[in-house]
């Protein structure tokens, strides 16, 4: 056997499987370190420590999927290389997150001087959240104009790269397991109010959603006006029997997220938006075989 496949093998006292309940191996811990079966103050104290063995078991995967599997009491288990993210991120990930999350929560109207409106910008630890998720603030209504809220939607950093998604309230540890963590360790969260028009307007953003089955029109024009988007995450999902819906498409076959202003009008010769023309604009739906 090639000797670096030796130095890569578990010690022995580390094959046996782990018992129900995460507890670290005696070799692991200080020496006086009360172990499970003693009285109750004793054992809690091993589980504190073991869950902060655990955390760091997290923050090494990437580096050495050995050591978090020795750490883990897991031997010759594969850990990935980094956190993935399936529009789901793995229990185990959720749970040993750590560090700070850094959210700014926009309104996305404009101020009364004419900036974006931010309803709330802080830091909060994400081991906090597993015990007090957080509230978001309520959206305020645009003082000019008829809009109805859609929902909160976040485009973050992950594994697989950026999306946009819904975000339901209160704002979870698990939720921000999924986000990808920055250089300092911080991961960054920007939520934004999703808005559609309600009122009949002159120069409509129409959109027409197909999804196979019926089409659904609605006026999507957003408050911002031109300085803002359509989140097409906040629009309820399609559903058909034995499919998954995975997105939208455009006229040209191309998955589509978010739309602007200019999408919903026509262009003038010279290429530039026609701000007195509108287009309708039709997605398809895009489907998955279960």
């Amino acid at each position: 056997m090639d000797d670096r496949n030796k130095e890569l093998t578990p010690p022995p006292e580390h094959a046996a499987a782990p018992p129900p309940e995460f507890t670290l191996p005696p070799e692991l811990l200080p020496p006086d370190t009360a172990l499970p079966g003693e009285k109750a103050a004793a054992a809690g104290a091993l589980q504190a420590k073991a869950a902060k063995w655990k955390k760091l078991a997290y923050i090494l995967v990437g580096g050495s999927a050995l050591t978090a599997s020795l750490l883990l009491g897991a031997p010759g288990a594969a850990a990935p290389d980094a956190v993935p993210d399936t529009g789901g991120t793995p229990a185990a990930y959720e749970e040993y997150a750590a560090g700070l999350l850094h959210y700014t929560i926009y309104n996305d109207t404009f101020s009364a001087g004419g900036e974006p409106l931010i309803l709330a910008q802080s830091d909060v630890d994400i081991s906090a959240l597993a015990d007090a998720p957080l509230s978001l603030p309520q959206p305020e209504a645009p003082t000019y104009g008829a809009y109805q809220f859609l929902g909160w939607v976040a485009r973050y950093d992950t594994s697989a790269g950026q999306r946009w998604t819904r975000v339901e309230e209160p704002l979870t540890a698990a939720f921000a397991a999924r986000i990808k963590p920055g250089e300092d360790g911080v991961r960054t969260l920007v939520l934004r109010a999703a808005w559609r028009r309600t009122k009949e307007s002159r120069y409509p953003w129409t959109l027409r959603l197909d999804d196979g089955a019926a089409v659904t029109e609605c006026d999507a024009a957003v408050p911002m006006a031109s300085g803002g988007s359509v989140y097409l995450c906040a629009y309820p999902e399609p559903v058909r029997a034995g499919y998954r819906f995975t997105g939208w498409l455009n006229a040209s076959g191309v998955e589509v997220d978010t739309l602007s202003a200019a999408d919903f009008f026509a262009r003038s010769a010279d290429g530039q938006t026609d701000w007195h023309a509108p287009l309708p604009v039709t997605l398809t739906a895009q489907w998955a075989q279960e």
